[in-house]
């Protein structure tokens, strides 16, 4: 069957699966710097690096990686830490229904495992390979995937390993990392915005509210809420300004 999709010989699947890892190289170097600091502050966390391999290929999802281990390394409730990692990766099901007209031709099973393995990067360079032909090769994107997926594993195993060889004094000091890196994250996207004065808005809205109710439950819902509220502010100022 899968043969038979692609383009009707062995020879075709293979080679589009090998073109699959081609189209991965470029973004391994990102895949593993990330993963280096995600296995770091796993293990900094109170992770094993066995718990630390399995939570990078069940979870996958760097960003929701990094805010499990914090929430955890905080001692959060369990609820507080699933609807939080929800809610980080609730754009890959966006991501996943777009990339879904490219896959109309093939199984249910080919189209959960080519989802289930999406990331933002992988979804960058299918969307630049399907645009063009409005189609792509369940070989060659499964090529993709499973060479993203591999090499995030890895890197996130070799970060807890070396991460257990560091002195104790680096170890402490690799737990503002993850701060230091959303705070970098969300300075570039503001310098890259166009609409400066909105997210100024919409940062301030999501302190004050996390400042003011920090004291009235969990912390970890807090931010949520006051990051959601800041959110629906926003796009009701966007939407109002557009208007008029």
């Amino acid at each position: 069957m899968l043969t038979k999709l692609n383009t009707g010989h062995p020879a075709s699947a293979t080679g589009e699966f090998r073109a699959g890892i081609a189209a991965c190289i470029p973004t391994i170097a990102g895949y593993w710097s990330i993963g280096f600091a995600a296995g770091a502050i796993g293990t900094l966390s109170g992770f094993t690096t066995g718990q630390i391999a399995l939570l990078a290929s069940a979870l996958y999802a760097g960003s929701a990686q990094f805010l499990f281990y914090s929430l955890w390394a905080a001692g959060a409730e369990m609820a507080s830490v699933v609807l939080s990692v929800l809610l980080v990766n609730l754009r890959y099901l966006l991501m996943s229904s777009s990339m879904s007209v490219f896959f109309r031709d093939y199984t249910t099973l080919q189209k959960v495992v080519s989802g289930l393995l999406l990331t933002d990067e992988t979804f960058g360079v299918a969307v630049q390979r399907a645009s063009p032909q409005g189609k792509i090769s369940y070989s060659w994107m499964l090529g993709l995937n499973i060479t993203a997926w591999l090499n995030w594993i890895i890197a996130c195993v070799t970060g807890a390993w070396l991460a257990t060889t560091l002195p104790a004094s680096l170890m402490e000091g690799l737990g503002f990392s993850l701060v230091s890196m959303f705070i970098g994250l969300i300075l570039m996207m503001w310098f890259a915005s166009r609409r400066k004065v909105l997210e100024s808005i919409n940062i301030a809205v999501a302190v004050v509210i996390t400042l003011l109710t920090a004291g009235s439950g969990s912390l970890s819902l807090v931010v949520i809420v006051a990051a959601s509220l800041a959110a629906t502010l926003a796009t009701l100022l966007l939407r109002t300004r557009k208007g008029k």
